[in-house]
């Protein structure tokens, strides 16, 4: 699987290869259930901050942080449900072990991290990162 490049547009057909391949089977159903019902859009990184910086940062390789935790995330709140705030800290939540345990994070950097999604990635921002951000 290629994963996408900062900057690439993401299709409804490679979101859902990507989900298979992170095996977010969840998200599959949902997609092959509705799959007009999604847009395209841009894979950003780690949305909020420059990805050259997250090593510096974080003191971890920005590439796990990115690849990883980010954008397996960014799948989750593209296709997530909206209104479903229970999936959503679920989401979180595994976002969160994720940059722990995958990616070596110090636990009060993945706080804040964690606290930076919460607050940022709130459907009722309507943002290119928000919760359900690729649904039409």
């Amino acid at each position: 699987m290629k994963l996408p490049e900062i900057g690439d547009w993401v299709t409804t057909q490679d979101g859902l290869g990507l989900c298979r391949y992170f095996n977010l089977d969840y998200l599959v159903d949902r997609i092959e259930n509705n799959p007009e019902g999604y847009k395209d859009w841009q894979f950003d990184g780690c949305s909020g901050l420059p990805d050259e910086l997250m090593g510096l940062f974080t003191g971890c390789k920005w590439e796990d942080i990115t690849y990883h935790c980010c954008l397996p995330h960014d799948l989750a709140y593209g296709y997530g449900e909206l209104g479903n705030q229970v999936e959503r800290k679920r989401v979180d939540e595994k976002f969160y072990n994720e940059l722990i345990s995958r990616a070596g994070m110090k636990k009060w950097c993945a706080t804040a991290f964690l606290a930076a999604v919460r607050i940022g990635g709130a459907e009722v921002f309507g943002l290119s990162f928000s919760w359900g951000f690729a649904r039409k």
